[in-house]
Parts: C-alpha cells; sequence; structure tokens
C-alpha cells in the first residue's frame, strides 16, 4: 500500500507535471525547436568532431565527458549495441539488486501512471550503469528497443557515451541532458533526467531516469526524477531501520529468552512492555499475547511487589506469591527500576527466580548436597545387606523412611544413599539435626520466616529447611529431639504438604521427602508421653534398622582396611600395614560409638605411624583396656527379645513360617510368644 506522506515530494512535482502536459502538446515547430539546439550542436561539433574548443558555453560536466568520450575513441555516429547482458546475466544482476528494485517499484508505478501517453521512459539503472527497469508507453517503448535501451544494457560514458546515466552515475549529482549534449547522434532527439540514489552510507546504490522526445529543457521532469531518488532513498532508509531495529529486537529476544531467571520489564502504568519465555514458563502465560496487557489483570502479584513498583523501589531476593492462570505460584524476586539516560524512571525490571535455583546457589555454599551412594556402605553381613536391600527398594519411591540406629551406626549415610538412588538425586539434600538447634530456633529453621518476624529477624526474612529441601529430600536426625509442639506441626507439614514461615500469613505448597532418623527406641518415647504416636506413623511407612558394628565385627576388619587407605590418601602418608594382633584387639573391643568411633581411632593410629605399620602401642589407651560387658536385666533383655520379633514379623510383612525360620524358632514357639508380647 503506497501512503500519501511517504510521497509528498513526487505528488509535488507530479501535480506540475499535470498541469504543463497541455504545454507539451503545444510545443513550437521544428524550426524552434533547431533554433533552441544550434549553439549545443555546433559546440559538439566543435569539440567531438573537430577536437576544437566550443563556440558557445557548455556545461562543465558536459564537455569533460565529450572529451574523455572522444580521448577513448568512443564514434559518435555508431549505432552498435551498447555491452548487453546474457539472460542468466541479467537474472543474476536482478536477484543482486532486488531489494532496489522492490522498493523503487511503487515510485516507478506512480511516476508511470502520471506520465501515460506523455512519451517519456522511466529507467531504473544499478551503480554500475546496467539498466535494471525500462517502464513506459508501447510505441516509445518500442523506440527505446530499437535504440537498444533495454534491461541488461550499459549505459556508462565508456560504452554509451556522454548520457544522461553515466554523467549522472560519474559526476555523482542530479543532471539533465537534452538534444546535442549527447555524445552519440542517435541519442541527439532525447531529452534525458538522472538523478543518483545514495544508501544510508552515502554511496550510490543506482539511478533513476526519465527519457522523451526532445522538446526543449524539461526542468519539471529534472526536478521529478529528484524527488522521485529522494523517495527511494527515504524508502530504503525506513527499510534499513526496520531491519536494523528487527535484528536489534532479535538480539535483544535471544539474550533475554537465554535468561535462566524469568524477567519481565513493566511501565510505570504496569503494562507488560517485554516478558521473556522463562516467565511465561513459570507463570503459566503466552509470551506472545501477553505484551501490552496490564500485569495485575493476568497475574495478581503479592501487593509489596506492587507498591515497590509504583514507589519506584527495589527488591532484592524476597520472595512473592503470584495468582496464575495455572495456579498460586511462588518465586524469589527482586525488582530493579528502569530508567533513561536522564534519570526518569520509565518503569521496572522484575526478576522472577524459582526457589529451587536459589537453593541450588545455597546447596553450593552450604553443602546441601549428598555425597554418599550405597556403594560406600562397607559391610558383609547378612543383617546389613538386608537393610542396604529395603534401602534401595525404599529410595525408588517417595516413601517416608525411618532410620534406626545408634549413634556412629551411619544413619545420615544410609539417608543420603537413599536420596542419591532416588529420582531425587539431582536436587537438594538438606540436613539437619533436631536435637542440636536450640528450641526457639528450630520452628525459623525448619519453616523459615518473614522479614521482620521476630527480633533480630533479617530484614529480607529467611528460607526454612523445607524450602531449602523442595523438590529433594529433607533429612530430620535425632528427631526424637523435636519439641511436642513442633511435632504437631511437622505432623500437619507431611499431611499437607504445605508450610507457613513464621510471621506470614500465606501458605507455600512442598514437595520434600522426609527421611528421619533416630538413637532412640521411639516406641518407648510414645509410651512416655514424649513423641506422638500418630507422627511416629507418618514418618515410619519404611523402618531401616542398622545393626551395631559389634553385632557384625565379621565386617570389622574390612571397615579398617577401607578407612586406613583413605585416611593415609588423605594425610599423604604410604598405605601402613596392620598387625594381627592390633586386629584383634579391634574386634574384641564394644565399639560403643561404632563405625564413627572406630574411624576417629583409626585416624589416630594411621598419624602415629606415620605410613610405618600399626603396631599395638599405636592403639588409643581405651582399645586396649579389657572390655566389660554391660549387664542387661531381665526387663531389658525381655524388650529387646520383643522388638526382635516384632521387626523380624515386619520384615517378613507378618509371615509366620519365614519369620520363625529366621529366628529359629517353631511356628508354635513364635505363636506363643507373639501373644506373651501382644503382638497378635
Amino acid at each position: 500500500m503506497i501512503h500519501y506522506f511517504e510521497y509528498l515530494p513526487l505528488r509535488k512535482f507530479l501535480r506540475r507535471w499535470e498541469v504543463m502536459k497541455p504545454l507539451s502538446t503545444r510545443i513550437p515547430q521544428t524550426e524552434k525547436q533547431e533554433v533552441l539546439e544550434n549553439p549545443v550542436k555546433i559546440s559538439w561539433e566543435d569539440v567531438v568532431l573537430e577536437g576544437h574548443k566550443p563556440h558557445y558555453p557548455i556545461r562543465p560536466e558536459i564537455l569533460k565527458s565529450w572529451r574523455k568520450c572522444r580521448a577513448i575513441g568512443v564514434d559518435p555516429f555508431s549505432k552498435n549495441s551498447p555491452p548487453i547482458l546474457s539472460n542468466k546475466q541479467l537474472n543474476k544482476l536482478l536477484r543482486q539488486n532486488r531489494k532496489f528494485i522492490e522498493i523503487s517499484k511503487p515510485v516507478m508505478d506512480m511516476i508511470q501512471i502520471s506520465l501515460r501517453e506523455t512519451g517519456f521512459i522511466i529507467t531504473l539503472i544499478d551503480k554500475d550503469g546496467y539498466v535494471l527497469v525500462v517502464r513506459g508507453d508501447k510505441d516509445i517503448m518500442k523506440m527505446a528497443k530499437e535504440n537498444y535501451y533495454q534491461p541488461g544494457c550499459l549505459r556508462t560514458v565508456e560504452h554509451a557515451g556522454t548520457n544522461a546515466i553515466g554523467v549522472c552515475l560519474l559526476e555523482g549529482k542530479p543532471i539533465q541532458l537534452t538534444g546535442a549534449e549527447h555524445y552519440k547522434v542517435y541519442h541527439h532527439p532525447w531529452t534525458c533526467s538522472s538523478a543518483p540514489v545514495y544508501d544510508r552510507d552515502g554511496k550510490i546504490i543506482g539511478a533513476i531516469t526519465l527519457s522523451g522526445k526532445s522538446i526543449g529543457r524539461h526542468k519539471h521532469t529534472l526536478a521529478l526524477v529528484i524527488a522521485a531518488a529522494e523517495t527511494i532513498e527515504g524508502r530504503l532508509r525506513e527499510r534499513e531501520l526496520m531491519a536494523e531495529k528487527q535484528r536489534l529486537s532479535s538480539i535483544i529476544s535471544l539474550i533475554f529468552n537465554a535468561i535462566s531467571d524469568g524477567v519481565i520489564g513493566v511501565d510505570n502504568n504496569l503494562d507488560i512492555v517485554r516478558i521473556n519465555k522463562t516467565a511465561g514458563e513459570m507463570l503459566g502465560l503466552d509470551v506472545e499475547t501477553t505484551s501490552g496487557r496490564r500485569l495485575t489483570e493476568i497475574i495478581q502479584p503479592e501487593i509489596s511487589l506492587i507498591q515497590a513498583i509504583k514507589n519506584r523501589k527495589s527488591l532484592v531476593g524476597q520472595v512473592i506469591s503470584f495468582v496464575c492462570p495455572n495456579g498460586h505460584k511462588s518465586y524469589v524476586c527482586s525488582l530493579d527500576p528502569l530508567m533513561n539516560a536522564s534519570g526518569h524512571i520509565l518503569g521496572a525490571i522484575i526478576k522472577i527466580a524459582e526457589k529451587r535455583r536459589m537453593i541450588n546457589i545455597t546447596k553450593k555454599l552450604s553443602g546441601n548436597y549428598a555425597k554418599y551412594e550405597f556403594r560406600d556402605i562397607k559391610g558383609n553381613s547378612r543383617e546389613l545387606k538386608n537393610q542396604i536391600k529395603m534401602a534401595k527398594i525404599a529410595a525408588k519411591t517417595n516413601s517416608r523412611v525411618l532410620i534406626i540406629g545408634e549413634s556412629g551406626t551411619g544413619k545420615e549415610l544410609f539417608a543420603q544413599a537413599i536420596h542419591n538412588h532416588s529420582s531425587r538425586k539431582n536436587e537438594p539434600f538438606v540436613a539437619i539435626s533436631c536435637a542440636a538447634i536450640p528450641r526457639d530456633l528450630i520452628e525459623s529453621e525448619l519453616f523459615g520466616y518473614r522479614g521482620g518476624a521476630f527480633t533480630g529477624a533479617r530484614k529480607e526474612g529467611q528460607l526454612g529447611k523445607f524450602e531449602l529441601a523442595n523438590k529433594g529430600t529433607l533429612f530430620l536426625d535425632e528427631i526424637d529431639g523435636l519439641p511436642l509442639d513442633l511435632q504437631a506441626k511437622l505432623l500437619r507439614v507431611l499431611q499437607q504438604n504445605e508450610i507457613r514461615r513464621l510471621g506470614g500469613s500465606k501458605t507455600l505448597p512442598i514437595d520434600v521427602r522426609v527421611i528421619a532418623a533416630s538413637n532412640a527406641d521411639l516406641m518407648r518415647e510414645i509410651e512416655h508421653g514424649n513423641f506422638r504416636e500418630d507422627l511416629y506413623y507418618r514418618i515410619s511407612v519404611v523402618e531401616i534398622t542398622i545393626p551395631p558394628l559389634r553385632d557384625r565385627i565379621e565386617d570389622l576388619e574390612l571397615l579398617v582396611n577401607h578407612i586406613i587407605n583413605r585416611q593415609s590418601q588423605e594425610m599423604g602418608f604410604g598405605i601402613p600395614k596392620i598387625s594381627k594382633e592390633v586386629l584383634e584387639v579391634t574386634k574384641k573391643y564394644h565399639w560403643p560409638g561404632n563405625v564413627r568411633e572406630l574411624e576417629n581411632c583409626l585416624e589416630q593410629m594411621v598419624l602415629i605411624s606415620q605410613g610405618e605399620p600399626i603396631r599395638k602401642d599405636h592403639l588409643p589407651v581405651r582399645l586396649s583396656k579389657k572390655r566389660v560387658e554391660p549387664v542387661r536385666d531381665a526387663s531389658s533383655l525381655h524388650e529387646v527379645y520383643k522388638q526382635t520379633v516384632e521387626a523380624t514379623l515386619d520384615r517378613c510383612k507378618g509371615n509366620i513360617s519365614v519369620a520363625a525360620k529366621e529366628l529359629k524358632i517353631a511356628r508354635s514357639t513364635l505363636y506363643r510368644k507373639m501373644k506373651e508380647f501382644e503382638l497378635l
């Protein structure tokens, strides 16, 4: 579509042309035309034919061109065709100038309509002087073709003599040639006006020309081609600017969409200026239809974000809730005012990040990841292998796991191995000891808090362990140390899969696999009123009991060699040999601290031996003392027997025959014990 304002200069001259059309039909007779041309023709004969100075003044650029043509031997009387491209060459040339032709076409169409039946030809030429397009009435086009004036012909001064096209391109300025100003005789009946077309870098890309029968100096035709050239240049600049804008927009979009965080640009009216794909995916929005719409119409952020935008304030790392088309979402947000070069605020840039990404950063900084796997659990005892097998089965599900074991048996080692064997292995593993944190801090540690929730709280608030572990695993060690009131809150979290920060009013959905651990008898703690029974059944969907080291002494030598090899490498010593006497002592020791105590003792021995064989005198003093077996009273033995029967039945899923076989007692004996222990 051609817009009026794009062609205002052209329309001005086309109106003049329409006014002058009647005059062109009343041009004086041939005699008057000869009078007009004679001075130029006389000078042409002087210079071109005789090589003398012209009798009458000739424009410098015309005179210069005549002399150049004469010097290089251009024949003024020759009717030979100038160089013309083959069809293949012409098609290639047209492809190379496709953009120039496309931009010029509406301009040429407009001129052609206005010049209909006036005997003029409009021509488009490339920068090298080749004719690209020729347009005009049928009769004049026939005449032009007889003069080899057609697409593909070369109109430079060197090949076609002095002509408007050649001089225009050579001089780099608009020019009109009439009659004998042309070098060649068979061009004398023509008046030609040509204007160069420049790109925005000031380089000539071609020219536009009007040619017709010579009837005097048509100043209006020169003005017309100048206006046409300027219009083409304007359209060319407009297209290049548009292309540049699109290119920059594409680059910005690529950069914008390459950002791992969601980014939303809004103006001061909260209208969305730009949104990247990440933000669209996070908020459930269609990026293509979102730009230009009001932020609060399509998503409902917390009022704190809206107020910060309106008050032109910054935010850093605040968790903001959004009501999105696909539900409630919560993200870590930052807000930066957007200013122009003058310092005026134009809007704001909102950056939203998955809490998981922030958690991953925190995980790297705080060590919230699991490094151990099942292969790191060393031992060949039957009981240990059974527990590993059960742990591997549990790892493939999202069931909650309770790990029971004495201090130092490796409960966290099992928890990390379960995490790394599960579908959550690439997500955070967060561990917390419920007994090691002061009572008044444990709630904020688990559930986090909003900024200013209590005296001394961080202004920006803090993520709790549940949020840090979202999508991953939370290991609650020494869960028996959790206060009863927090046990109730934990039970609710496990039931609802959502938390509420301390001081907050909104609930946050979570997806956390909980693994709990205890070195206490939780059933006894329940009996004593120290642990909630309903919480116990929530956390012990799968119960794993890690045997103490004294009950798997057959694994001790394997553990000793593994630990000594690792510690020697870490200390930079050669791997020492360990005497049989030392091994015997370690096998007879009770190991109340289990594997943790074994590691500490071996580290001392490796350090003292300095890579030399480990002897008895390298042993810690407590290992050299005679072991005193703990005395168990009848009630404790009765309880141990009951626990053993109960655990075996659970492990055998209530199968009496299998349980009796594993306990190495008769079925009747097992039934009797079950009745005695009230397990029936």
